[in-house]
């Protein structure tokens, strides 16, 4: 009942403008080639295989397949949210308000609402973690290690983590060990395997995690230390800092301890060359969030419980501090609270102008004639950078297919990646045979050398 109540809450979702993102064209892409049996992952982003396997079951609904990935991406955002307040409700022992502040934590993660709108991994990932946690909790360790690899189909981050709990359990329950053992083996398979099928090279997906983004963390003078300020600047600050009530309290600092290794780890990583961007430690930062949760509702359970006796010098009773530190925390969320609905708005208005940006691409494609029309010639598609794989899907190509250099011959599709950037790519030779709101298509002129697209 509550999986329907979410999904259709996402798919309400829909009734605003709604595009996926970079990542999730490319996913889009690929699952449509797993489906036709033509996978080539040789150009785009690292291969995630659950994202990918889940868009080729996609895939027969054909063009709605974004707008259905974008239900799922945003069904698991919501999922993750209830779940971060499942669970620190059954950490703290039935805490109503535990519930409550480790859900609003998660939700006020800054880029939460950005990466659930454009259908990124990050949301469905944390859903799939929390849940493998909170099954573990209640003795459903299937059900735990079902979630737990789908989780592991996800990021390689959490490899390391769900290891250790893999490890622990092969020892505490001989019942398992065939499951951990297929897991164990099915996780690299799925992740190498398609890999070496799309692009024949095995290591393809893990030097493309090398190449970073401009103004990525790798590229500054520290990248480690980089990753972990900007780390630092995503989690909604009193929350995060309620996480430390849980220090003396059995399992309740598991969700943080987990986190911050999250945290430390995607930090390494950018240390050894891989991006550190904010995005890959949110997880870990909306994992300390349900610590934080837990938090709130020890603070204020000793609060309630306050010791009738009076206060000596030296001994502070801990009904007192406890007082103390949740009225501090709630005057630091009422400063810093409206700055982060700002900044969610700013999330929200950066995933609308992305909605405009994509959703007009089919209509530029229809009015220059369509895809048969185009690429009748044989021609390279060519596009601005980070728009090859929307591209790609709109035009029924591989990614690698589409090219970035304009040139004489080619079908060229420009357009704005922001409403004040530069149009890309900036020199389109040929004539303008399709526009739309935010592209502009450009054909070979009639009698062109490289072919006749336009006759």
């Amino acid at each position: 009942m509550i999986c329907a109540g979410v999904l259709a809450a996402a798919a309400l979702t829909l009734l605003a403008p709604s595009q996926p993102g970079y990542d999730a064209w490319s996913w889009l892409v690929w699952g449509r080639e797993v489906a036709a049996l033509d996978l080539d992952t040789a150009g785009g982003p690292a291969f995630k295989p659950l994202p990918v396997f889940l868009c080729a079951g996609l895939s027969v609904f054909g063009g709605a397949a974004p707008a259905l990935w974008l239900v799922v991406a945003r069904a698991g955002a919501l999922a993750a949210v209830l779940l971060a307040g499942r669970v620190a409700w059954r950490l703290s022992g039935g805490s109503r308000l535990a519930a409550v502040v480790a859900a609003t934590g998660v939700a006020l993660s800054s880029g939460w609402w950005w990466h659930g709108s454009v259908g990124n991994a990050e949301g469905l990932f944390l859903a799939l973690a929390l849940g493998a946690l909170e099954a573990g909790l209640t003795g459903h360790r299937r059900a735990a290690l079902g979630l737990a690899f789908g989780a592991a189909l996800m990021r390689p981050e959490c490899w390391p983590l769900l290891g250790l709990w893999a490890a622990w359990l092969w020892r505490r329950d001989p019942v398992m060990r065939p499951y951990v053992a297929v897991a164990a083996l099915a996780v690299p398979l799925l992740w190498l395997g398609p890999e070496l099928l799309g692009s024949g090279d095995l290591s393809r997906s893990s030097e493309r995690a090398r190449v970073p983004n401009p103004g990525a963390p790798a590229l500054a003078d520290r990248p480690a230390l980089e990753s972990l300020v900007r780390a630092a600047a995503i989690g909604f600050v009193p929350i995060i800092a309620l996480a430390l009530a849980t220090v003396r309290t059995p399992r309740a600092w598991w969700p943080a301890a987990a986190g911050g290794a999250w945290v430390l780890l995607v930090a390494l990583m950018a240390e050894g060359g891989y991006s550190g961007e904010a995005r890959y430690a949110l997880p870990g930062v909306a994992a300390v969030a349900v610590s934080g949760g837990v938090g709130a509702g020890l603070l204020y359970g000793r609060v309630r419980r306050r010791p009738g006796h009076d206060i000596g010098i030296r001994r502070l009773d801990r009904g007192v501090a406890a007082s103390i530190a949740l009225a501090a925390v709630v005057a630091c969320a009422v400063v810093l609270l409206p700055a982060r609905l700002g900044s969610i708005g700013g999330e929200l208005a950066r995933a609308g102008d992305d909605a405009a940006l994509w959703g007009s691409l089919d209509d530029a494609v229809t009015q220059a004639g369509g895809r048969g029309t185009l690429l009748r010639c044989d021609v390279t598609p060519v596009t601005g950078r980070y728009r090859g794989p929307a591209v790609a899907w709109a035009l029924r190509v591989h990614k690698r297919a589409v090219g970035f250099e304009a040139r004489s011959g080619a079908v060229v599709l420009r357009s704005r990646i922001r409403p004040a950037a530069a149009i890309a790519p900036a020199a389109a030779p040929g004539e303008v045979a399709g526009r739309s709101a935010r592209w502009e298509v450009r054909v070979p002129r009639v009698g062109a050398a490289a072919g006749r697209c336009a006759d």
